[in-house]
C-alpha cells in the first residue's frame, strides 16, 4: 500500500495549496476526480470566497452507503517560507522519510486514503476534502451549514497526531483592540491621545486575567494561554502615534467556554479603555472526544492521547459529531522548513483509513 500511497502524495504535494496565495481550488477539483472515479452514491464540490484570504477555497465531500464515519483532511498547507533544501512542491524520499510541503500536515493523510481506495471498496462511509484550515477556518463552517458531512454521526479528523488518536484539545480565541489619535510631536503628549498608551494597558489588563487564571482547568491543560501577541503603532520616541492596534489571544482548556471568555475579554476592554474597536479574528471551542471508545474497530489498541493544538475536529463536534483526530506525521515536522512525514506512519495510517473505509465501524 506504501507505493500507491507516494504515488498520490508526489501528486498532491506538487499542487500549491499555500494557504492564503496558493490555488486550492485546482486541488480540490483533482480530488473531485480521484474520488469520483469509485463511483460513490453521491459526490458534492463547492467553492467558496474567504473573507481574510486573497484566494479562494472550497471542499469536496464523496458518500458511499449510509456513512457511519466521515473522513476529514484539509488540503492546504502554510507558506513554505525560507530554509528548505529542496523544491518544497516536489516530493523527496531518504532514509525512511518522505519530505515535501504538506507531507506531515496533513496531505500525507489524504494520499494515505486514496491509497487505500486502490485496494479496498468504500461502504458506509463519506469522506471531506476541505480547504482554507490553516488560515481563517471559513470553509468548515459552510461544510457544517449546508450539512456536506454525508449524514455521519462520527468522524476522524485528519492532523499528525504521530498515528495516535487525539481526543481532546483547547479552544482558541484571537481578538485586535485598535486605538486612535491625531498623532503629533512628543513634546504635546500631555494633551494629545496616546493609543500607545491606551494600547499597552490594555494589554496590561487582558495579561492580569490570565495570570489570575493559570491555575485553572486540570492537567496537561492548565491555564488559558493568554498571549499577547503584538501591538502594531506609527509612533517612535520623539513622535506620538496616530494608531495601535493589540493583538492577543487565549487557548481555553476542553470543558471551558470561549464565548465567555471572549465576553471577559470584551468587558475588561470596555473597563479599561472603552474608546478600542473590538475585533474577533477566531472564536473556536475547544475538543472533548464524546467517546473515543467506539473508534476501535478502526484503531483498535493505538494510545488515545491529548493534544496540543487546535483542530477543525471542534467544528464538527459542536455541530453533534463523535469526533477524534488521527493522523500520520508529528506536529514537530509541520510549518517548518524541509517537512517529512515517515513511512512507517503512512503505512500505519493507510491501514487504519483502510480499516474506516470498509466500514469497520458499522
Amino acid at each position: 500500500m506504501l507505493e500507491n500511497t507516494l504515488i498520490w502524495l508526489e501528486k498532491l504535494v506538487a499542487f500549491d495549496t499555500r494557504n492564503g496565495t496558493g490555488d486550492e481550488i485546482a486541488c480540490v477539483e483533482f480530488l473531485r476526480g480521484a474520488l469520483a472515479a469509485h463511483k460513490p452514491d453521491e459526490i458534492i464540490m463547492e467553492s467558496a470566497p474567504r473573507t481574510r484570504g486573497k484566494t479562494d477555497s472550497g471542499y469536496v465531500m464523496a458518500r458511499w452507503g449510509t456513512p457511519n464515519v466521515l473522513l476529514n483532511v484539509h488540503i492546504d498547507t502554510v507558506p513554505s517560507g525560507e530554509g528548505w533544501i529542496s523544491d518544497p512542491l516536489k516530493l523527496k524520499r531518504a532514509d525512511g522519510r518522505v519530505i515535501g510541503l504538506g507531507t506531515s500536515d496533513i496531505k500525507g493523510a489524504a494520499a494515505c486514503i486514496l491509497g487505500a481506495m486502490e485496494k479496498i471498496k468504500p461502504q458506509d462511509v463519506a469522506i471531506l476534502f476541505s480547504g482554507d484550515e490553516e488560515h481563517g477556518s471559513e470553509i468548515m463552517p459552510a461544510v457544517i451549514e449546508r450539512g456536506h458531512y454525508g449524514g455521519a454521526k462520527s468522524a476522524i479528523v485528519c492532523e499528525p497526531t504521530g498515528c495516535e488518536v487525539g481526543r481532546r484539545h483547547r479552544g482558541m480565541l484571537a481578538m485586535t483592540a485598535l486605538f486612535k489619535g491625531k498623532g503629533g510631536h512628543s513634546s504635546l503628549a500631555d494633551v494629545t491621545e496616546r493609543p500607545l498608551l491606551q494600547a499597552a494597558r490594555l494589554a496590561a489588563a487582558w495579561g492580569d486575567y490570565g495570570d489570575m487564571h493559570r491555575g485553572f482547568g486540570s492537567e496537561p491543560y492548565k491555564g488559558l494561554c493568554l498571549n499577547i501577541g503584538n501591538i502594531e503603532n506609527d509612533g517612535s520616541y520623539n513622535v506620538i502615534p496616530t494608531r495601535s492596534k493589540l493583538w492577543a489571544s487565549m487557548r481555553p482548556p476542553p470543558g471551558d467556554n470561549v464565548a465567555a471568555r471572549r465576553e471577559d475579554m470584551l468587558r475588561i476592554a470596555k473597563d479599561v479603555t472603552p474608546e478600542a474597536e473590538m475585533d474577533t479574528i477566531v472564536d473556536f471551542e475547544p475538543l472533548e472526544s464524546k467517546d473515543p471508545e467506539i473508534f476501535k474497530p478502526v484503531f483498535g489498541d493505538t494510545p488515545i492521547v491529548d493534544l496540543p493544538y487546535w483542530t477543525e475536529a471542534a467544528m464538527l463536534s459542536e455541530a453533534g459529531l463523535n469526533v477524534v483526530v488521527y493522523g500520520p506525521g508529528d506536529v514537530e515536522q509541520a510549518h517548518k522548513p524541509n517537512e517529512y512525514v515517515s513511512e512507517a506512519h503512512l503505512i500505519t495510517a493507510a491501514e487504519a483509513y483502510g480499516r474506516a473505509l470498509s466500514g469497520a465501524m458499522t
